[in-house]
């Protein structure tokens, strides 16, 4: 059993700290937000009065926050984590941030002597509560043979991206891709539609497809054509996902065209409201921009 400091008690973290604290771990957590953390203590977690308190003394650190600002203030930001930490400590950083970031913040910790991985997740939260997630590693190899205490209690597959910093880049490459790839459809879908065809009976074709597996057969089928939006994935978010993608790959003097058109359906659709639910809404947001009859969602 571990003594591992959690941060960061959204829909993923808390769902990974609990999956924590079935696997037998001791799992000291925070969050800004109070209930997260009685839900977590009435699961058999134990509450941090602050950051630095859910690190103190721990074997391993977790991080699953929003944003990589979050990360750095809760870091080295006053009475930030940094300081708290014991000598053999393992930070795991597992929020999804842009690389200058992650490689800002494990150059900060190197000159601390922390130890750091970077292993931002793949997967929803629905996955997520399953303990399925997909796990992309960066760090020495020992760091992350030693991380897997808390890897396998959160995720079905670790693959070591190489070292610090590649996690966080794997995750953006992926990201890109099914950022871009979620607006695809929804054009897709909406393209059928405006041309008379029945939106199922297409799904069903383009399901059996290479172009259509993934998503059609997916989220959408399961959320936004069962007129579900609640967020399994908030559109919101991948639209961020996508945005460090295109911020890094500009940075790289690499031009991403369909990248640069879907951010801008998503931030049609965040406009009409839409950002906070699953990120397969987007769908609602080609269907209005083709003039088609607006759907009707449970629960609005």
């Amino acid at each position: 059993m571990a003594q591992i400091g959690f941060i960061g008690l959204g829909r993923m973290g808390f769902a990974m700290s609990r999956n924590l604290i079935e696997a037998s771990h001791s799992v000291w957590v925070y969050d800004i937000n109070p209930s997260a953390v009685e839900r977590i203590v009435a699961l058999g977690g134990h509450a941090a009065a602050s950051a630095a308190e859910a690190a103190a003394n721990r074997d391993f650190v977790v991080t699953m926050l929003p944003n990589g600002p979050d990360v750095e203030e809760t870091l080295f930001g006053a009475g930030g984590v940094a300081t708290a930490l014991a000598k053999d400590t393992l930070f795991i950083d597992m929020s999804t941030i842009a690389p200058d970031m992650t490689d800002k913040i494990a150059r900060g910790l190197s000159a601390m002597n922390i130890r750091m991985v970077d292993a931002p997740v793949g997967g929803t939260s629905e996955v997520a509560e399953r303990g399925d997630l997909l796990i992309l590693a960066g760090g020495d190899a020992s760091d992350v043979a030693r991380a897997h205490a808390v890897f396998d209690a959160v995720g079905r597959q670790t693959i070591h991206c190489g070292e610090n910093g590649t996690g966080t880049r794997t995750k953006i490459v992926n990201n890109f891709m099914s950022t871009a790839l979620n607006i695809l459809t929804a054009e897709t879908l909406a393209f059928a539609e405006g041309a008379g065809l029945d939106v199922a009976r297409t799904v069903d074709v383009l399901a059996g497809t290479t172009a259509g597996r993934g998503f059609v057969s997916g989220a959408y089928q399961r959320k936004v054509l069962n007129h579900d939006i609640s967020p399994e994935f908030g559109l919101a978010l991948a639209a961020k996902d996508l945005n460090l993608a295109l911020n890094y790959a500009a940075g790289l003097s690499i031009p991403l065209p369909v990248g640069a058109a879907a951010s801008q359906i998503y931030a049609i659709a965040k406009a009409e409201g839409f950002g906070v639910n699953d990120w397969s809404a987007a769908l609602e947001t080609m269907r209005r921009t083709a003039a088609l009859p607006r759907m009707s969602f449970d629960g609005q």
